[in-house]
């Protein structure tokens, strides 16, 4: 009887290897199928490399000339979006999080649920895409524009959003780069922290200037970051969500202004 129990056992043991070994193989071959769109996407599109420090965060003049600091083309300006519409009419632009591997395709979809399993050129994968709330203006944007992200174990799509909990991560990468038909547009982070799925971040009409100031002061009440950015009821916000890991009642999200021109 010990004898059959110990073989039982060894069977069960090299099944439950077995299927975990399938689902590692599995998620390995999702991870390479989306990379390769995702690096399809990069090269139509002709964007910056990633995970690289690549901003237009003002510079000051140096101290010894009245002369202004001379700028750089902005490499986030060529970026071919048209290219994009060719292979899905649902592309809207382009986001970014310069000093981060976050550079990704923002598609604009008819409803919050098709592209969390399809890829920017519409092939199924669970990686999914970036892409906006569909109730969420965007030519003209509202006050609140959200987008979303799966939280990818390897850190691709929105997995690398959790380093915001790091100390001094934000520093190193304040600001998100958002290209449109119009041009390229910098938002500067403000918050970082986790609300539940019914908390303000989600909602993409907030019409009254009491609804908006208070939204403005949770996020930076609540945040586990402090940049000294400030947005008014005027500001232009985006919302970037995604999973925290663990349950579905909350979100993890980063909050940024659009930069004005001073």
């Amino acid at each position: 009887m010990k004898k059959r129990t110990r073989r039982i056992l060894i069977a069960a043991l090299a099944a439950v290897f077995a299927v975990s070994l399938g689902v590692v193989a599995y998620q390995q071959l999702q991870y390479g199928k989306n990379d390769r769109a995702i690096d399809d996407a990069r090269r139509l599109a002709g964007v910056p490399a990633v995970g690289k420090p690549v901003s237009r965060r003002p510079q000051s003049a140096p101290a010894d000339t009245d002369e202004p600091p001379v700028e750089e083309p902005d490499p986030w300006a060529d970026i071919d979006l048209e290219a994009l519409r060719e292979v899905n009419e649902d592309v809207a632009g382009w986001v970014a999080i310069p000093g981060t591997d976050i550079s990704y395709p923002l598609i604009r979809p008819q409803d919050n649920e098709t592209y969390l399993t399809r890829s920017w050129d519409k092939t199924p994968t669970s990686a999914g895409s970036i892409f906006l709330d569909y109730r969420v203006a965007w030519e003209p944007r509202g006050f609140n524009t959200i987008i979303y992200g799966h939280n990818m174990r390897n850190r691709t799509m929105f997995g690398s959003l959790r380093n915001y909990r790091r100390d001094g991560y934000w520093e190193q990468c304040p600001e998100i780069c958002l290209i449109d038909d119009e041009g390229v547009h910098y938002y500067d982070i403000f918050a970082a922290w986790e609300p539940r799925v019914t908390d303000p971040p989600f909602s993409p009409e907030i019409t009254t200037e009491k609804g908006r100031q208070s939204f403005i002061d949770t996020a930076l009440r609540r945040s586990v970051i402090h940049t000294g950015v400030e947005p008014t009821i005027g500001s232009e916000i985006l919302t970037l969500s995604t999973c925290t890991g663990v349950g579905h009642a909350t979100r993890w999200v980063i909050q940024a202004a659009l930069r004005t021109e001073a």
